[in-house]
């Protein structure tokens, strides 16, 4: 018979309620200790292994709308409407700004992981 002091069956309780952050591994090679609180694609994490998925998947999303908006640009019968293409430039200029705004958000995120303890 296994017998747990009061302060076992606390801290057992508290892994069920808090339980850790799901994210495999962090740049250091452990596993993240801090609480999960966010849901983010089925996983538990913590806000700040959320906030570099979200970064990462705004990232991606970004570099969609640019290549597209560039496609766009490349098409014959856009580019004979000035108005039109003026409007995609436009687009496209506010995406690539969008997508540096990402990855400085991503850097800033994986920077302060490398920095605090995970």
């Amino acid at each position: 018979m296994l017998l747990m002091s009061h302060d076992d069956r606390l801290n057992n309780l508290l892994s069920i309620v808090y339980p850790h952050c799901e994210v495999e591994k962090t740049l250091q090679g452990g596993y993240c200790e801090l609480s999960g609180k966010i849901g983010f694609k089925g996983l538990l994490l913590c806000e700040r292994h959320a906030g570099q998925l979200e970064a990462q998947d705004r990232i991606a999303l970004l570099k969609g709308i640019t290549l597209s908006l560039e496609l766009c640009l490349r098409s014959i019968p856009l580019r004979k409407n000035k108005n039109l293409s003026m409007l995609v430039l436009a687009q496209r200029a506010q995406a690539a700004q969008e997508l540096t705004y990402a990855h400085e958000e991503l850097r800033r995120v994986t920077q302060e992981e490398g920095d605090g303890a995970s």
